[in-house]
């Protein structure tokens, strides 16, 4: 029987291109030219994740991570 699971990603833009990570599992990333594709990219590679899990007999993670906030750090730099 399938399960559905839910872990908060974090969605950030560099430049030109839009990154993903799940903060409870390092390694997992998606990138995209758009937030979207970012989203779909990750969802792909958790998905390959989870298969790689199932086939070597490993726990599938649960996420602990609970979004509190979102917000931005200013901090001066320099002389």
């Amino acid at each position: 029987m399938k399960t559905a699971r839910k872990y908060p990603i974090v969605v950030v833009k560099e430049k030109k291109e839009y990154w993903a990570y799940i903060p409870d599992i390092p390694g997992v990333y998606g990138r995209g030219k758009t937030a979207k594709k970012a989203k779909e990219d990750i969802r792909q590679a958790l998905s390959l994740y989870i298969e790689d899990c199932l086939a070597d007999g490993d726990k599938i993670p649960v996420s602990s991570a609970k979004i509190v906030g979102v917000d931005t750090l200013s901090i001066a730099v320099g002389g």
